[in-house]
């Protein structure tokens, strides 16, 4: 057969079965304009300059939604070829051979794959760019955030779409292979065959659940989040559609058995309707699920972080400013002499223009990384989510921070531990054992510093103690040399136009060429506008992201309506020439489609609550440390996607009524 007569046929198929071919069309587009901006904003210049935590959290969002893609589209397919089997068939009794057959299906799969892939792309392109400038207009933030869509974008969009569509493809051509002609002329109004239940994969959609919660439950710290968020998410996705699949037939079939129940006209409708087409749209209703719990995550979480600005501004100022200096190859004594001429400095500016300093405090530290085996602490250069971080400072220091005063002798340390619950007796750094008073809080200012990684607070007599260990490690060969560290954090009096003017300047004479040692001078004032707008491009991206996954549960809703209105339709007409009255078909019916809506909000809600922990702890890298803010945002997220997702119902389910009746 030529190329030019298989092309025109498939045309014609195509055109002659518009009414599935552009549903079918418009949701694979829709599912590739959702994978390019996903991917486009992987490669977000706002993205990659504002956070690298963001950017793995996007990386992971785009695996997510190609998974996604992948199963979709097999879905739709399957309910395409499902309607066409008569068709099929009917070539078959005709003369066509298989081959033949199978030549126009892979025709029709690469015209509409490519009809799909390209408008997919233009869709992406278009929302994307207009959906950003709505938001950038209306959010008025102070930093513009642009879309741009790069050609390894592009690239990435149309290799792994191509291999969808060609999957499609053999997925198709297997079947008519594989068919009998009689069994295809019949497979349009072939009902379902019961599904047989499943434990096997029932229990492993409970035990891959079950992991992905207990991850979740048990995270240890947010940088353990941040490594095994991805893996969670797997976990709950897998365990997600193994139990739509395999456990809601298992539920369905004991309904069934109680026949007090079961044998009554509206639960036999609605339960033998579920059971029989569960097979296929229990994908339909776990993809709606695993769509309506990443709107709530992706907008809840950017609500919170833009609500919580103030607090993460705490959290990364204990005071107002703050400055820190680190020469390398400097005593603790030396630094402390040369922070002394910039501290005079800063105080001799303060005074001069008549304002005060308030709760000053300086101190000096070290930072080591390692691990703590029993009771010894080994320094080590690498650092990962399994370390934990040791901060050395001399007693005197630690008591002007401190609402306490602490006393040591000669071999004794105090020790904090925010791994551990087990107090230490001794604590061996750099081959010196210490014994130890355990500490059982910290001071406020040091707070911040222990809540994002396991962290050993280690107070030691004096500075030249925390020399000798500075000293052990720089003389390992396989470790990066660690230098002193000079803080000081003040607080001052006046407006808020004075503090920023008054942040200027400190900041130039902390740079000053005539110092041995300059230092690093942030401010409260001066970075709340770079936190806001970070965090506003955050809540543009929660937003942009929200949107685009509630289109994509709105899509695939729509979809699965119509493909079970028309699986339903004939069914429920027999139904009724046999003398089932409209009003129980209707109730029986509307019973279904309010379980079939059910389920997946309910899912979504409960995935939400179990997500919370490792959600919570994620933020912690952002400053976020409290849950009442988060708790509010992800509730109120919660009920107004649920309001969103009653509309969808309340619209598919008159298409789907209008189908069937």
């Amino acid at each position: 057969m030529k190329i030019s007569f298989i092309s025109k046929m498939a045309w014609q198929n195509i055109k002659s079965n518009r009414k599935l071919y552009i549903p079918y069309v418009m949701a694979a587009s829709t599912t590739v304009a959702m994978f390019i901006m996903m991917s486009a904003l992987l490669t977000n210049k706002f993205v990659q300059e504002r956070s690298a935590v963001l950017t793995s959290l996007f990386g992971m969002g785009t695996i997510v939604i190609g998974i996604f893609s992948l199963i979709f589209i097999f879905y739709t397919n399957s309910f395409l070829m499902k309607r066409r089997k008569k068709e099929l068939g009917l070539y078959s009794i005709l003369g066509l051979e298989k081959k033949h057959v199978n030549t126009i299906l892979g025709m029709e799969t690469i015209i509409a794959g490519s009809i799909s892939i390209i408008s997919g792309m233009i869709i992406g392109i278009l929302f994307g760019k207009m959906s950003f400038l709505i938001l950038n207009y209306v959010l008025s933030f102070p930093v513009e955030i642009e879309y741009s869509i790069g050609w390894n974008t592009f690239g990435l969009t149309i290799a792994l779409f191509i291999g969808i569509f060609f999957l499609t493809m053999l997925f198709n051509i297997t079947q008519v292979t594989f068919s009998n002609p009689i069994r295809l002329l019949k497979g349009g109004k072939e009902g379902e065959k019961e599904p047989k239940s499943s434990p096997i994969l029932f229990v492993l959609g409970l035990l891959s659940l079950g992991a992905g919660y207990y991850i979740s439950l048990t995270i240890a710290d947010p940088m353990s989040a941040l490594t095994q968020f991805f893996v969670a998410v797997l976990l709950v996705i897998i365990g997600t559609y193994l139990l739509f699949t395999a456990g809601s037939i298992i539920v369905l079939k004991l309904l069934k058995k109680n026949k007090k129940l079961y044998y009554k006209p509206g639960p036999f409708i609605s339960i033998s309707g579920m059971l029989y087409r569960m097979k296929q749209h229990a994908v339909g209703l776990a993809n709606i699920s695993i769509l309506s719990v990443m709107v709530i995550i992706a907008v809840s979480t950017t609500i919170t972080l833009f609500l919580g600005t103030e607090e993460t501004l705490s959290t990364r100022f204990p005071a107002e400013n703050k400055l820190t200096m680190s020469p390398p190859d400097m005593s603790g004594e030396e630094l402390e002499q040369n922070a002394e001429v910039l501290y005079d400095r800063v105080e001799q500016y303060t005074e001069e223009q008549n304002l005060q300093i308030k709760d000053g405090v300086k101190y000096q530290s070290v930072n080591l990384f390692g691990n703590l085996k029993e009771n010894v602490f080994n320094i080590r250069e690498i650092r990962d989510a399994d370390g934990t971080m040791l901060l050395l400072f001399p007693l005197e220091d630690f008591n002007q921070m401190s609402a306490e005063e602490y006393n040591l002798k000669e071999g004794e340390a105090l020790i904090y531990n925010n791994g551990s619950s087990v107090d230490l007796d001794s604590f061996v750094i750099a081959e010196q054992e210490y014994n130890t008073i355990p500490l059982k809080k910290v001071p406020q200012i040091l707070k911040s510093n222990t809540q994002i990684v396991d962290t050993i607070i280690a107070v030691l007599p004096t500075v030249q103690d925390i020399d000798e260990v500075l000293n052990y490690n720089n003389q390992q060969p396989d470790n990066t040399d660690t230098q002193w560290y000079a803080d000081y954090h003040w607080n001052t009096t006046g407006s808020e136009a004075v503090k920023k003017d008054y942040a200027t300047e400190i900041n130039g004479i902390t740079q000053a060429d005539d110092l041995e040692v300059s230092g690093f001078y942030e401010s409260r004032e001066t970075s709340r506008q770079e936190w806001y707008s970070m965090n506003g491009g955050f809540l543009f991206l929660g937003i942009f992201l929200g949107g685009l996954f509630t289109i994509g549960a709105l899509l695939i809703t729509y979809f699965k309506q119509v493909s079970e209105g028309y699986d339903d339709r004939e069914r429920i007409q027999i139904m009724q020439k046999v003398g089932l009255d409209k009003q129980t078909t209707r109730q029986a019916t509307h019973s279904q489609i309010v379980w079939m809506f059910t389920l997946p909000i309910l899912t979504a809600a409960i995935h939400t609550a179990f997500a919370y922990p490792i959600i919570h702890k994620l933020l912690m890298i952002f400053g976020i440390m409290q849950h009442k803010l988060l708790i509010l945002c992800t509730v109120g997220v919660v009920v107004a996607f649920a309001l969103i997702y009653w509309v969808i119902y309340r619209i598919t389910s008159k298409v789907y009524l209008s189908i069937v009746e």
